[in-house]
């Protein structure tokens, strides 16, 4: 069955990343970017995740993981089971399933409540690439592909159309034809490579001013 994929809004709530070596610093990179509240648990630490919590970004916890960590309140968004143990990594993500709470094991995706996809970030332009945990290799090189494939400029043409949503849906009625002007706006920005373009906020007002008169 597919997964349900969803870009979660993690700002300011907490998440639990147990481990601290390699997988759990790239963790931890994504998840400070989203600025999300870490607390790390293990006992050592890579030197730049030892960076991160010396520079107060994350929280850390020494020592090994216990159960009764997860039943803090107020309570975890996510659990990250990265430590170098596949048995410790399975073990807190059954622990985590008998709460309700969602884990992604590193080592398991069969006992993981959530998967993490290849990511590609260009501002407010996010690409994810996920296989359902068959192949992270084949994940990383479609990522490699689309990277190629997404050409500078984008994400300034998708801040404009997030600051003219608000006009567009004040000034075209009714919902359909708000819809279609969405669709035929975004076709002609590609088919106009309006991303190599900067002075796009005229060309934009030009087309809404045409169908709002309509």
């Amino acid at each position: 069955m597919p997964n349900y994929m969803a870009e979660l809004i993690l700002t300011d709530r907490k998440v639990l990343l147990v481990g601290g070596g390699e997988v759990a610093r790239r963790k931890l990179a994504g998840l400070l970017a989203c600025q999300a509240e870490v607390l790390i648990v293990a006992p050592r630490l890579d030197p730049e995740v030892a960076e991160w919590v010396q520079q107060q970004k994350v929280h850390h916890q020494p020592g090994l993981f216990s159960p009764e960590i997860l039943d803090q309140k107020p309570g975890f968004s996510l659990v990250f089971a990265a430590t170098s143990q596949a048995e410790t990594n399975r073990e807190i993500a059954l622990l985590c399933a008998k709460r309700g709470l969602l884990c992604n094991s590193a080592d398991d995706p069969k006992v993981s409540g959530f998967l993490v996809p290849a990511m590609i970030r260009r501002g407010p332009v996010t690409l994810g690439v996920g296989t359902q945990g068959e192949s992270p290799a084949l994940s990383r090189l479609l990522k490699e592909r689309l990277d190629g494939w997404l050409e500078p400029g984008w994400e300034d043409l998708t801040r404009l159309f997030g600051a003219m949503r608000q006009q567009v849906k004040e000034r075209v009625h009714p919902l359909q034809k708000r819809q279609i002007f969405w669709r035929e706006t975004a076709l002609a920005a590609e088919r106009e490579e309006r991303f190599l373009k900067k002075e796009n906020l005229a060309w934009f007002e030009k087309r809404l001013d045409e169908v709002s008169s309509e």
